[in-house]
C-alpha cells in the first residue's frame, strides 16, 4: 500500500469514526435531555405535593387556633351553666 493509499483509507475510517463519534454524541445528548425532562417533571409533581401539604398545614393550623381560642370558652360556659344549674338546684331543696 502506498502513503497515498493509507492517507486515504485513514482519511475513511477517520470520517466513519468522525460519523460515528457525532452519532454517539447525538445519542447521547438525546438521553440527557430525556433524563432532564424526567427528573423536571418528578419536581413539578413534588412541588404540588408540597403545595398540597402547605395548604393542609394551614389548615390544620386555623383549626388548632379556632381550638385553642373556642375550647377556654367553652369550658367556661360549661362551668359557668353547672354552677347555674347547682345554685339553682341548691335553691330548689332549700
Amino acid at each position: 500500500m502506498t502513503s497515498e493509499e493509507t492517507q486515504s483509507v485513514q482519511l475513511v475510517v477517520g470520517s466513519l469514526l468522525g460519523t460515528a463519534g457525532v452519532g454517539v454524541l447525538t445519542w447521547a445528548a438525546k438521553s440527557l435531555v430525556g433524563e432532564i425532562r424526567s427528573l423536571v417533571e418528578k419536581v413539578a409533581r413534588q412541588d404540588e405535593r408540597i403545595n398540597v401539604l402547605a395548604v393542609e398545614l394551614g389548615a390544620l393550623r386555623r383549626w388548632r387556633d379556632e381550638f385553642s381560642v373556642g375550647l377556654p370558652a367553652q369550658v367556661r360556659q360549661t362551668v359557668e351553666l353547672e354552677l347555674l344549674r347547682m345554685a339553682q338546684s341548691g335553691e330548689g331543696n332549700s
